[in-house]
């Protein structure tokens, strides 16, 4: 894409002005009714240093009401992203529906940075590309718009701006060391540059590379891309093919149902066979603290099963400075003007560090779908998403458990029945609980549906019979503590 690209053309000063006014007009008026229609925008501006993306971003910025856009020059990783993957920080800044993010830079220029500085980087920017064609392939499903510019200049324009900027007081300080070494590597990365390009260029997130050799001819045409993606507005077309990088096939597997009743154990039993395996847990979470192996765990079950009574006793001795519990009900107003993934996201455990969901994504494929709060596309679809979501989290170094507690009919009824009783409890029970009870059939399709597509290899869905508590805390507790060692091993055997 960079080699066929015209360094050479340029416009006058006259005719940049002329051009530029309406274009400005226009911008407005498209921001004002993408706002009412409520459809986010993602406009990327990457390029070779001193290529003019600073000035481009800025007579973008200059035409929309600032109210409605948020900027984000990007740079190195600050601790709390530099210790989560590199997607977490761009999920964080994905703009809310009716509104525009522009990226200064961005995870294209992130991933050049982080990955040619490793070994087999190669195979790290191969990586990249599929984990960018997805993150972009799941926004732009969800009706977001990616705009996508690259700044091109040559090698030799490029040198003759850093000259001019250390000669001139006011902007010797914009050139670095760093800057003159990235540029005598210029024909050593021209060729990754271009692969980035080409393999993520992809029908709704296209690229356009603009000659800058001239700065106000690539000003016009920045103008221009965005108008022209704006108007078209086909960034939400959901899109059904993929680039040849983002071969990603789950290996499923089955979902192992313990549907015997388990024996009865005595109070006793259960308190030393409990003990023994949270103190095992809180060993184990100074190990993961110490390697820093982040994991997630994700509780998923009938109204009722035993979630939070389970989660309290698999934190009951773990260092609450490592790990975080996150409760999931229905999402704000706030949070459903965004991706379904993004408020999950950002709640990633740092490395070291363990998240707890009582519930989580999964909801769109169970509440969601059988009440009907998303289509039938969107949860169809996020099968697919789900797995994309977890492989990553899982390829960046981090662990996965989920947890599925069932509980049976009769069990659940006798339940709802003493929450009722009990003025202790009765917050636990809701209207909501009654009416899901009633789509108990409609709920275990959804779940069969949820086993079969979102049991992987890697992150497979564990059955726990709860209809006996004190068993379906012993079982959970002791299945981390399985988990993390085997991790622990597979982490030794990686780098032995």
């Amino acid at each position: 894409m960079l080699k066929k690209c015209d360094l050479t053309e340029q416009i006058d000063q006259k005719t940049f002005d002329k051009e530029m006014d309406p274009m400005r007009v226009r911008l407005g008026q498209l921001q004002r009714e993408l706002h009412a229609g409520k459809i986010p925008v993602i406009i990327v501006i990457e390029g070779w240093n001193a290529a003019g993306i600073s000035l481009t971003v800025k007579e973008l910025v200059r035409a929309f009401d600032p109210r409605g856009i948020e900027l984000s020059t990007i740079g190195p990783p600050a601790d709390e992203e530099l210790h989560r993957p590199l997607l977490w920080r761009f999920w964080n800044r994905v703009p809310p529906k009716g509104g525009i993010a522009i990226f200064d830079r961005s995870w294209y220029s992130r991933a050049l940075a982080e990955t040619t500085k490793h070994p087999a980087w190669e195979k790290r920017v191969d990586k990249a590309i599929q984990s960018f064609n997805r993150f972009e392939r799941q926004l732009t499903d969800d009706k977001t718009i990616i705009v996508k510019i690259f700044l091109h200049i040559s090698k030799q324009e490029q040198q003759k701006r850093f000259i001019d900027r250390e000669t001139n007081p006011l902007t010797s300080w914009m050139v670095t060391s760093d800057d003159w070494d990235f540029h005598s590597e210029y024909d050593t990365y021209f060729p990754v540059i271009d692969t980035f390009l080409k393999e993520t260029s992809t029908p709704n997130a296209p690229w356009t590379v603009i000659g800058a050799n001239d700065t106000p001819f690539a000003i016009m045409r920045a103008y221009q891309t965005v108008i022209n993606a704006l108007e078209k507005r086909d960034g939400g077309r959901e899109s059904s093919s993929r680039k040849q990088h983002d071969t990603f096939t789950p290996d499923l597997v089955p979902v192992k149902r313990d549907e015997e009743k388990p024996v009865r154990l005595d109070k006793e039993t259960y308190r030393k066979k409990l003990v023994a395996a949270q103190l095992m847990l809180g060993d184990m979470q100074t190990i993961f603290f110490k390697r820093n192996i982040p994991l997630i765990v994700i509780f998923e079950g009938r109204d009722a099963a035993g979630k939070g009574g389970t989660i309290m006793r698999l934190t009951h001795d773990l260092n609450p400075r490592g790990y975080g519990v996150t409760p999931v009900g229905g999402p704000n107003e706030f949070e459903k003007d965004h991706h379904y993934l993004w408020r999950f996201i950002r709640k990633y455990p740092r490395q070291g560090h363990m998240t707890i969901y009582d519930r989580s994504w999964y909801g769109r494929v169970l509440v969601e779908r059988v009440e009907g709060f998303c289509t039938h596309a969107e949860w169809k679809r996020a099968y697919s998403e789900i797995n994309e979501i977890e492989e990553e989290f899982r390829s960046w170094g981090g662990g996965i458990l989920k947890f599925w507690l069932e509980v049976s009919p009769e069990e659940q009824l006798k339940r709802f029945r003493e929450r009722e009783n009990d003025p202790l409890k009765q917050w636990k029970i809701t209207e909501e609980d009654w009416r899901n009870r009633q789509k108990w059939d409609q709920y275990s399709e959804a779940i069969d549906e949820m086993f079969k597509k979102t049991s992987t290899k890697g992150a497979p869905w564990i059955f726990i019979n709860s209809d006996d508590k004190w068993n379906a805390r012993i079982k959970t507790v002791e299945t981390v503590c399985e988990y993390a060692e085997r991790l622990l091993q597979l982490r030794y055997q990686h780098y032995s």
